[in-house]
Formats: C-alpha cells, structure tokens, sequence
C-alpha cells in the first residue's frame, strides 16, 4: 500500500508538535555533562570533570531561551530541567569536590561536608520552582553559580595534590556557597539583564573579566564565578549603607525623592 505523501502544512503541524523536543534535548545535554563529571572525578581527571560541569553550566543557560523562543515551555520540561541541575550543579560538584580534596585525607568529614552542599543545592531548586515574584533577580546564590565556583577551583588547582590546608580551605568553601545558596541575599539575573541597563563601569568590568578568561582560562574562570558569587553581598551591604545614611540624613532622603 502506497504511503500518503503529506503536505507542507502537514509537516509543519508535525514539526511544530515537536518542537519540545528542542530545549529537552539541551536539557539531556547538560544532564549528560553532569553525569559525565561525575564520571570524570572517579577516575580523577580533574580537569575534564571541571569543563564538564561548566559545560553543563552554558547548556543550561540555553535551554531556557530555547523553550522560549521556540514557544516550548512546559511543566515537563520545567521538572526536567530541575532535575538535571540537581544532578548537575547539586551531585557532581560536590562529588568533584569529595574526591579531589577529601577522600584520601578526610574521608567521613568530606562526606558530611559535600552532602550539606548537595542538600543545600536541592533546597535551592526547590525554593526556585516555587517562587514567581521578581525575576529580575533571585534570592540566594543560583545552583549553576555555585557549581560554577566548586569547578572554578578544582580547574585553577588540578595539577597540585592537596594537603591538609587546602582540605580546611575547601570545606570552609564549600559550607560558604551551602549557605549562600539558602540565604535570602539577592542575586541579578544574568539572564534578565539588557547591555542598555548596565553601566559603563559594570560593562568595563564584565569585558576585562572576560578578556581574562579568554587570556588565563584558570584564573579568569575563578575570578569570573567567584565575582558573581560575591556581588550579593557587596550589592546587598551597599544597599544597607545607603539606607543608613538616608535614615541618619532626612535631606538626603528628599533629595531622592525629587530625583
């Protein structure tokens, strides 16, 4: 029996019904990379688990566009997506982070150490999943932003073996971005950001870190997530110092006011 051969608008129907297809498969992608990582780690290639997990990181910065450009947003691709961070940006660095600097020297504190990340990691998407107010900015340090700092450091120091100090450093690192990742200090949206509303300043410093990072990949990666990482609270104690000073100076606060 012969095949009815279908029409451009049929096609274009059939297209347009998988047009979700896309941003999961980007989703798979970052999913991949995340398990990949972890793969990576086991057999202590530091570097190729470090790239995989900020691999992951660009993916993900994708999949949201894709879905939206495409019309293809779903609560499917929604829990998919969070998933795959969870894995990710929550397991893989943490497991990163256990079997570069804890396993051989700290091996149960390691455990305690990395899982208070993974659990602050999955606490941290949760509360992203239910929140809808002010997507201009988020409330704690995002789970790829983190992810980000864990690969940043295991990449600028995979060739040295650590010691003792350098377990002491990354479990203070690693209990640091725990709480950041749960506090309620807000954070831009890199994602929501326009060129037009940035200033001048903002844009030299956005330039000179990427010129950094194309220059000396290693540092410029850990000076770019640590930047980040740091910004809410700078931005935040700023914020609370110039309330002070309206409070202590009520002209101050007129003056604002006519602005």
């Amino acid at each position: 029996m012969e095949k009815k051969k279908l029409s451009r608008i049929e096609i274009k129907e059939r297209l347009y019904r998988r047009r979700y297809l896309v941003p999961n498969a980007v989703t798979v992608g970052s999913l991949f990379c995340g398990f990949l990582a972890i793969i990576y780690a086991s057999s202590e290639r530091w570097e190729k688990a470090a790239f995989a997990i900020l691999l992951a990181i660009l993916l993900d910065g994708l999949d949201g566009r894709v879905a939206r450009r495409l019309n293809a947003t779903s609560p499917f691709g929604l829990e998919f997506d969070s998933l795959s961070d969870l894995v990710s940006f929550g397991i893989a660095p943490a497991f990163l982070m256990y079997e570069w600097s804890f396993r051989q020297l700290a091996d149960e504190f390691g455990v305690f150490v990395c899982f208070l990340y993974a659990l602050c990691a999955a606490s941290r998407l949760a509360r992203f999943n239910i929140t809808t107010t002010n997507l201009s900015s988020f409330e704690g340090l995002p789970s790829p932003a983190a992810a980000s700092i864990v690969a940043a450091v295991v990449y600028f120091m995979s060739s040295n073996q650590p010691d003792f100090a350098a377990v002491i450093m990354s479990a203070a690192l690693m209990a640091v971005i725990a709480y950041l990742m749960v506090c309620t200090i807000p954070y831009p949206s890199i994602k929501k950001m326009k060129v037009t509303n940035i200033r001048l300043t903002a844009r030299l410093v956005i330039g000179v870190m990427m010129g950094l990072v194309w220059w000396r990949p290693k540092v410029g990666l850990l000076v770019l997530a640590a930047g980040y990482a740091l910004s809410g609270p700078v931005l935040e104690a700023l914020k609370e110092r110039r309330k002070r000073k309206l409070t202590k100076d009520p002209s101050n606060l007129k003056l604002t006011a006519v602005k």
